[in-house]
């Protein structure tokens, strides 16, 4: 299997796949070796990656979105399952995060609908694949119910430094949620199940599947991909990604720029021919 985040690493600010990408993605399938995309975005952002991926390829493949917090089938627009948390969890850390870091916004994706609070469309990079018409946008303490099943909840604050912010973030929330963050240039912390992660809900869905560890070849730039590439047997850091990840992975992809992801597939499609997969 191989398992690649999207954002960064398969596809760049365009939110398109590279011609180079799309053509490793298709000699995968031919060569019988499925494809799951492992990506922090929202389902409801995957529909243009649907129509760039649908004429190439016969399978789609499954789609672990939101960080892990759903499995989503990309051909048949259906969610497989779902990990999620009580709005009420979303409320208590918002009250304390509003106390510690003044300014700081917050949007919620729920099984219900999406709710944002003013500001959060215009700011966000997706706006040009997003439909805003399904966004309810308020408070969020009077649109996210207590008993609302919360796929993915995001703190932003603008004027603050990413990491900082993300790290500030995770200081007060880290006892109720996991917190990641996925955009290196954005003070955006994304938050999910306590305990969730990409590389949680990847494990699963390879034991489902009969694919062991070692079996698995991995892709992501950020650190919420740090925990899915240390655990697949073959899991490659793009060049181009943060140095944190870079350094703490073992195998380095060449940058995006250059079409890592489908240099390295290549690579290991030619060697699979010839039988010389060593290392």
């Amino acid at each position: 299997m191989v398992a690649s985040d999207l954002d960064g690493t398969l596809i760049g600010e365009d939110f398109r796949f590279r011609p180079r990408s799309l053509d490793a993605l298709v000699a995968l399938e031919e060569a019988g070796v499925p494809v799951v995309f492992v990506t922090g975005r929202p389902s409801r952002w995957l529909h243009p990656l649907r129509e760039q991926v649908t004429p190439a390829l016969s399978q789609v493949g499954t789609v672990i979105c939101a960080n892990g917090a759903m499995v989503y089938d990309l051909a048949c627009d259906r969610v497989i399952s779902s990990n999620t948390f009580e709005g009420r969890v979303a409320l208590r850390v918002a009250r304390r995060l509003r106390t510690e870091i003044p300014g700081v916004y917050f949007s919620a994706e729920t099984l219900r609908g999406v709710v944002a609070e003013p500001g959060w469309i215009p700011t966000d990079r997706t706006a040009m694949d997003t439909n805003t018409d399904d966004v309810v946008v308020g408070d969020i303490e009077t649109l996210l119910h207590p008993a609302d099943q919360v796929v993915k909840f995001l703190a932003k604050r603008d004027d603050h430094d990413p990491e900082d912010f993300v790290r500030e973030v995770a200081r007060h929330a880290a006892e109720h949620m996991a917190v990641t963050h996925s955009v290196p240039t954005e003070a955006l912390a994304e938050m999910s199940q306590l305990g969730l992660s990409k590389a949680q809900t990847l494990r699963k869905l390879c034991a489902d599947l009969g694919v062991e560890r070692g079996q698995v070849m991995a892709f992501g730039d950020m650190t919420n991909d740090l925990e899915m590439l240390t655990w697949a047997g073959y899991g490659f850091a793009m060049a181009s990604g943060s140095p944190v990840v870079v350094e703490a992975v073992e195998r380095t992809a060449p940058p995006f720029e250059q079409d890592g992801v489908a240099q390295v597939v290549e690579q290991f499609l030619a060697a699979r021919q010839t039988g010389d997969l060593a290392g």
